[in-house]
């Protein structure tokens, strides 16, 4: 079961990048909702940043967790079609990745905290309230970033996700979230 959703993860990303600017900001309005219903319950709010889920038992985000699945739907559909229509993107180097991430930790609306960016480069051992918090404010950050920019770095960002080891994560966010139908 986590294999198979760590692969479902891996592919949708490489996918989801070519989608356009205005399916790619909508995936991330609908993750800042999400993370906001989400500040309370640091644990499911780290499993849906780290595994792309949440546990079950958060009915009070399910709207949102809903309307996420829907944007991210929508992007890939329109990922896909862009890719067989010869859109082409170039995936960042690591400079570029490094940049983008210091940027949005820095502001320009919400720095984060010390606390925040060691708990965030600790990854999945860092405070879970902490890493949500953080999260919250990048995507604030991101946000405020005119339409193209915020797509841009979106962009970075998902191609930097598609290199994490989604099956440890997975199988880490399983025994943290008894929610979870894990196996």
């Amino acid at each position: 079961m986590a294999a198979n959703k760590a692969l479902g993860i891996s592919l949708a990303t490489e996918v989801e990048v070519y989608a356009d600017d205005e399916h790619i900001n909508a995936i991330s309005r609908a993750e800042l909702v999400l993370l906001r219903d989400l500040k309370n319950k640091p644990l499911a709010c780290r499993a849906f940043l780290f595994a792309g889920g949440m546990a079950d038992e958060l009915l009070q985000a399910k709207p949102d967790d809903t309307v996420v699945w829907f944007a991210h739907r929508a992007a890939l559909k329109d990922g896909f079609e862009r890719r067989m229509n010869g859109i082409g993107w170039t995936r960042p180097d690591d400079r570029e990745t490094a940049d983008v991430m210091r940027n949005l930790d820095r502001g320009p609306i919400a720095p984060l905290t010390a606390a925040e960016l060691t708990a965030t480069a600790n990854y999945l051992d860092g405070d879970p309230d902490l890493v949500c918090s953080a999260a919250i404010k990048e995507y604030r950050n991101l946000m405020t970033m005119d339409d193209a920019d915020a797509a841009r770095v979106r962009r970075i960002l998902m191609a930097n996700t598609a290199r994490t080891e989604a099956a440890k994560v997975i199988s880490k966010v399983c025994v943290e979230n008894n929610g979870w139908s894990c196996p």
